[in-house]
């Protein structure tokens, strides 16, 4: 009997002891404030580029995941309210940008699209603009039409 009981006791202390060992799974976390990008060891993304199912995504030196426009080393990018980076073209509060499909950067100057050339600057193309049907505000939040799942290389 007491051979039982301390068997017994062994276990229930040995059960406790794993229960106080932090475990940590890679992935999104849903924090207050918004999500963040656990390493796998306890340890947030800090300032950095996460890519994960061949999505990017930025998150803050608050360890935030950003969304909407992310300047980053003098280059801007769009994220969508889910924080994967977007490209291609884009109207964003009713102006017209083009976001490099590789590198999901914003393209300034003269580039090329639909088979006509269009001036893009930070502020959206200047004078006419090719047309489209998706339309999405500062936050990244998609007003209309259908978000395209991006999978560049930054």
């Amino acid at each position: 009997m007491k051979l039982k009981k301390a068997a017994l006791m062994f276990v229930t202390a040995a059960a406790l002891a794993a229960n106080t060992i932090p475990a940590f799974a890679m992935g999104f976390v849903h924090a207050d404030g918004g999500t963040k990008y656990d390493w796998g060891d306890g340890n947030y993304c800090t300032g950095n580029w996460v890519r994960r199912n061949d999505h990017w995504y930025y998150f803050g030196d608050d360890q935030l995941m950003r969304t909407g426009w992310i300047q980053r080393d003098n280059t801007w990018y769009y994220a969508a309210d889910t924080g994967e980076l977007q490209a291609g073209i884009m109207n964003i509060n009713g102006n017209v940008y083009y976001f490099d499909k590789q590198t999901c950067k914003m393209v300034t100057g003269l580039h090329e699209y639909d088979f006509d050339a269009y001036n893009f600057t930070e502020n959206g193309v200047v004078g006419d603009s090719p047309y489209v049907n998706e339309r999405w505000d500062s936050n990244g939040n998609l007003l209309y039409g259908q978000k395209n799942h991006v999978r560049g290389n930054i």
